[in-house]
């Protein structure tokens, strides 16, 4: 990638900053140790090898994983690991099996306009104390001190940017102290004619040098050069970019944000790798606490304003929906970077934890007390579920909090949920609950009516578990309302909550009781009475529609006339729907589904037409049986009509 003159060093320093937080907050100096497999795979990492395709790993191999044993390189790549450390055994004299302290500083290389970076490993065995470290090169060079690196290195001609005396040690800014010189082939006229990035493929190509190509290289292609290195690239500039010019930063709205994330996230979400500049080993690199995962928290603070809590929570649970679903290609290329940048053991066991982890710092950190992380151990579906949860709460701005009565319980933005419950619900189901929810006003009227309406879902049977299952239930009836009809789930979540007030206010008027009021996504609908099966527009065109009272409201005047010429259009026909027997109900259930005119069956007639008919003033009950006399004779002859 392109780099001008005038900003290498910055992007240098970014570059280096990512391994001076390298297993926790500028504990990037501090020796990890290291023997075996352990030393192997960090090494291999470090230099970008190319990995053994896990798919073709044999028993033994595969054993070897679980014990956490297994080098995971190919057979060329194993050629120049065992390079390195037979020199780095052999240069101390020690036998292999001794343990190796071990420090990785990146080498900063800038020349024809483009930044490159290369590992330099410091090593050292036995007691810190008594012994001097060693330094060697992805070319397998071995160096006595770090000076001696700087005047006998076999780089090519390049501006070199390092750390100060070979140690990654903080600034006051927490950016890596370092020094800027130049190679000692500047002066070198046969490198001078050599492509720089000819000149490192040619002295460490086969150790895999990193270089700052621009592309995405995955561990499993034979031959892989690198993969792009430079921690503020291209996609944080363009979120960056984003952000200034107040552009939205949402993956899931924004498909240029969207791309920046994926490259971001490379190694989960587009089985690359990219660790160096991905956003979740920017939060490993940052963490205080190995032990507790990557923490959010600290990637927060790190980028600054260009990265809002929604986008964070997004992305997290994109990565762990996309983890648990991944290849083994992936989910290995993943556990490397990881344990890479947390100095922890590579291998897939650790990646798995690290991550279950990480998710639950992120559901603590939107929303879910501690208490409540219980439901979400060792479930990867639950932590998917509680990720969305979290993130969907962020979206639509809502609060999420625990309840004070029930401990397995949450209420958000003031309706209770158990947890139990929601953990029924699929993944995609999550965002369809959220839009529900913007169809429940913020009344206690409302939130009492959505609490009513939740137990009135039929599941097939009483049990427990189909009891938990009514919110899911719920949730995709309205879904499949929502496709259906083209409408907003909350617009849906409207109209079903009038619906049953309607029917509620006539019910509990009429002494009916229980409720006739169900809910079925089997039947396709709700139900009235013995057994009229709607679906939820047609149930709220002839029953809610017309309904001017809203529940507990009050009016006076000429307001108060109108709405109780709705309500009582409305009541007359939930009483002649209750009058009606089981098979009738069948029968109309039919008709409503299978005709477009059904309206003009439920049609009434208006009390001024009575009047006339009559040729008499008559007491308001005798006009209100009249007019339900009529619209019960127009759906009984309907329902004769369709006999006949």
């Amino acid at each position: 990638m392109e780099v001008s003159t005038d900003e290498w060093m910055e992007r240098a320093k970014e570059n280096m900053k990512k391994f001076l937080n390298r297993g926790g907050a500028c504990r990037g100096d501090e020796p990890q140790t290291l023997a075996g497999a352990a030393l192997e795979n960090t090494l291999g990492y470090a230099l970008n090898l190319t990995m053994k395709d896990p798919n073709e790993w044999t028993d033994d191999e595969l054993q070897q994983e679980y014990m956490e044993q297994l080098c995971f390189y190919d057979t060329e790549s194993r050629k120049t690991i065992d390079r390195l450390t037979q020199q780095m055994y052999a240069s101390q004299g020690v036998v292999p099996e001794e343990p190796c302290q071990l420090t990785i500083l990146p080498i900063e290389l800038y020349a024809e306009g483009k930044l490159y970076e290369v590992a330099l490993f410091r090593y050292q065995f036995g007691d810190p104390a008594t012994t001097e470290p060693k330094y060697i090169d992805s070319y397998g060079r071995v160096y006595g001190s770090f000076k001696d690196f700087l005047r006998n290195n076999k780089y090519p001609s390049a501006e070199m940017m390092y750390p100060r005396e070979g140690r990654l040690e903080a600034g006051e800014e927490k950016t890596v102290l370092y020094e800027v010189g130049k190679t000692p082939a500047w002066k070198a006229y046969y490198f001078k004619a050599l492509d720089i990035a000819t000149g490192i493929i040619g002295i460490a190509g086969a150790t895999g040098a990193i270089f700052l190509s621009g592309g995405i290289a995955t561990p499993f292609v034979a031959a892989s050069i690198g993969s792009a290195l430079y921690a503020t690239g291209r996609s944080i500039d363009v979120l960056r970019d984003k952000s200034a010019h107040q552009e939205s930063l949402n993956p899931f709205l924004d498909s240029e944000s969207r791309t920046a994330w994926l490259s971001l996230t490379a190694h989960v979400l587009t089985f690359g790798t990219m660790p160096h500049i991905s956003a979740l080993s920017g939060v490993a690199s940052t963490s205080h606490s190995i032990a507790t995962g990557f923490k959010v928290c600290n990637f927060i603070n790190e980028t600054g304003n260009i990265i809002s809590d929604l986008v964070i929570c997004d992305t997290l649970s994109a990565m762990h929906s996309n983890y648990y679903n991944a290849s083994i290609e992936t989910r290995l290329a993943h556990a490397a970077s990881i344990c890479f940048w947390t100095k922890t053991t590579i291998s897939i066991r650790q990646a798995e934890l690290m991550m279950k982890n990480n998710a639950i710092v992120a559901l603590k950190l939107f929303g879910f007390e501690d208490h409540c992380c219980e439901y979400f151990n060792n479930d990867s579906h639950a932590i998917d579920i509680g990720l969305r949860i979290a993130k969907h709460s962020l979206e639509t701005n809502v609060q999420i909090v625990s309840d004070a009565e029930d401990p397995g319980a949450i209420r958000i933005d003031g309706t209770r949920f158990p947890i139990k419950e929601l953990l029924r619900l699929e993944p995609n189901e999550v965002e369809l609950l959220f839009d529900a929810l913007q169809g429940v006003s913020a009344t206690t009227e409302d939130r009492e009516l959505f609490d009513e309406i939740r137990p009135l879902v039929c599941c097939g049977n009483d049990s427990k578990e189909r009891e938990e299952d009514k919110l899911s239930v719920l949730v995709r009836l309205l879904a499949a309302e929502a496709e259906r009809e083209c409408l907003p789930a909350s617009d849906l979540m409207e109209m079903l909550l009038q619906t049953y007030v309607a029917v509620k206010r006539y019910e509990t008027g009429a002494n009916v009781t229980p409720t006739t009021f169900q809910l079925s996504i089997e039947r396709d609908g709700l139900c009235v009475g013995r057994g009229l099966w709607m679906r939820l527009k047609p149930a709220y065109i002839l029953f809610g529609s017309k309904q001017t009272t809203p529940a507990g409201g009050d009016g006076d005047g000429g307001e108060q006339r109108g709405r109780d010429t709705g309500d009582k259009e409305t009541d007359r026909l939930i009483r002649a729907v209750l009058e009606l027997s089981e098979k009738q109900c069948t029968r109309l259930s039919e008709i409503i589904r299978n005709d477009p005119n059904y309206f003009s069956i439920f049609k009434q007639k208006s009390l001024d037409t009575i009047e006339t008919i009559e040729g008499t003033v008559m007491t308001e009950a005798r006009k209100e049986q009249l007019l339900y006399e009529k619209l019960k004779d127009n759906i009984l002859k309907a329902l004769e009509q369709q006999d006949s």
